[in-house]
């Protein structure tokens, strides 16, 4: 694609992806672990035992009981943030493009995940990551990000479980995973997504539509050509048919939120219309965390 993304990244200075329950990591980072460790917030008591650090003891809690607690507070380390991008044949389409759109949405939120000290990583594919950013830290890594994601491309025949099922094995436990996705995927996506939540991934989804899939402008006889697999198909399209396919556009949207909501996957629906940082901030308060 060769893409020059230029999203206004500077007004999501700030900003940090929400990550629910525990982490796992060796480095030490900005986010706060269930592990015990040596930062400042509390997370527990346990009764004294030889060998603790007198100074962990609590002794406003051993003037009322007159026993000896130890107070155990949570580590601090960086996430990992696990970034798939749906590489399909379907995604080189629309106005805003969605391909193009699904870049800029991935390099806002690598932006922000490395502002934060998170470690980052970038995968792209169609049936089977194909294209692979490892895991990068820091701020100076942005570039590195911002260059991978210039250079991807759509232009394949994808299965959007097989995807997520062969990108189960590049995930470790209580890591953050970002799947971007129009979600146009003949072979279904729930058992994917199942199978990372099996990998104990926290995971969002971001799933893409354009203006132009929400509301087709064309009319009348017209021949449609599959993006991936070129098949044609001749239709009419009249007021009824138009309807109808508004419903099941609306029902494929609604089904996957609701699996998603069942689920505890954040979703998220975004219509490339909107410029993609406008998204993120008017979504702000369920996304985000303020550093």
């Amino acid at each position: 694609m060769t893409a020059k993304l230029s999203p206004q990244l500077h007004r999501l200075e700030r900003l940090a992806l929400r990550y629910r329950g525990g982490l796992t990591s060796y480095n030490s980072g900005k986010r706060l672990t269930n592990k015990h460790g040596t930062s400042l917030e509390f997370a527990d008591y346990r009764p004294y035992l030889p060998g603790d650090d007198p100074r962990r003891v609590d002794w406003s809690l051993y003037g009322r009981s007159h026993r000896l607690y130890t107070r155990l507070n949570r580590s601090e380390v960086d996430a990992t943030v696990n970034f798939l991008i749906d590489g399909s044949g379907s995604m080189d389409w629309g106005t805003p493009h969605k391909g193009e759109r699904a870049l800029e949405l991935t390099l806002s939120l690598a932006y922000l995940s490395l502002q934060a000290y998170d470690r980052v990583s970038v995968a792209v594919g169609a049936k089977a990551p194909t294209r692979y950013l490892p895991p990068l830290y820091g701020k100076g890594s942005f570039t590195q990000v911002l260059h991978f994601l210039e250079e991807q491309e759509f232009d394949q025949e994808g299965d959007l479980n097989t995807l997520l099922y062969s990108y189960y094995a590049s995930v470790r436990p209580h890591q953050l995973t970002v799947i971007l996705s129009d979600f146009l995927s003949p072979g279904g996506y729930e058992q994917g997504l199942l199978r990372l939540l099996a990998a104990r991934q926290n995971v969002i989804v971001f799933h893409l539509v354009s203006p132009d899939e929400v509301e087709p402008e064309e009319r009348g006889p017209l021949q449609l050509v599959d993006t991936e697999t070129k098949v044609k198909k001749e239709v009419d399209v009249d007021p009824y048919l138009l309807q109808r396919y508004r419903d099941g556009v609306h029902r494929h949207g609604a089904q996957i939120q609701e699996f998603c909501r069942i689920r505890g996957i954040h979703y998220s629906l975004y219509n490339t219309e909107q410029n993609p940082v406008d998204f993120l901030l008017a979504n702000a308060t369920r996304l985000f965390r303020t550093l």
